[in-house]
């Protein structure tokens, strides 16, 4: 769990960590908002504590809005079903892009994978051009074949797991808690 003081902060940030990424694989056009939804166990596990309803999620998502407004990325929070849809404003977008920008790591990994013809030698070499350590585990999933991670967490704290098959790559980018999720329901 993250530390209670640092909740909203823990949130914001892969609140924005997601719009950068998705900026990178997308390329960013002035004046669009940008959508991200979020399980409610994963909202829970952002913020450091389960909520009893959706409802009590709900309110506490109001006073986050107030702390993302606060810190330059206006959202608005709304409630579908099991899921909470964050939408970006537009301004938001922008401060994220012009103020937010993604680590070089991330960067070349996504020049990398966007060409979707790579394999696991190349995404070795980009984690390897990071200078931090990583670990490579091959595991046996129907999704993808390899998880990377780095050993300091602060640095990048994703997990990348990786499919190739008939010479195209393809990979998601997953928090502890999400891969954690994952084995457990496989």
């Amino acid at each position: 769990m993250i530390n209670s003081d640092n909740y909203y902060k823990a949130l914001l940030d892969n609140v924005s960590s997601t719009v950068s990424e998705g900026i990178l694989k997308l390329g960013f056009t002035k004046g669009e908002s940008f959508g991200i939804y979020y399980e409610q166990d994963l909202i829970h596990y952002l913020l450091g504590k389960a909520y009893e309803s959706p409802e009590e999620t709900e309110r506490e998502l109001n006073d986050f809005i107030t702390y993302g407004r606060e810190n330059h990325i206006p959202l608005s929070i709304t409630h579908e079903g099991r899921r909470f849809r964050f939408l970006v404003s537009p301004e938001g977008v922008s401060y994220i892009n012009d103020c937010c920008s993604s680590s070089v790591f991330l960067k070349e990994l996504i020049s990398l994978v966007s060409t979707h013809a790579f394999n696991l030698e190349k995404v070795l070499n980009v984690f390897t051009d990071s200078g931090k350590e990583y670990t490579v585990r091959e595991v046996e999933n129907p999704e993808f074949e390899y998880v990377i991670s780095f050993e300091d967490k602060v640095f990048d704290p994703y997990f990348y797991c990786f499919h190739f098959e008939h010479g195209h790559g393809h990979y998601h980018r997953l928090l502890e808690y999400s891969y954690k999720k994952l084995f457990e329901e496989a």
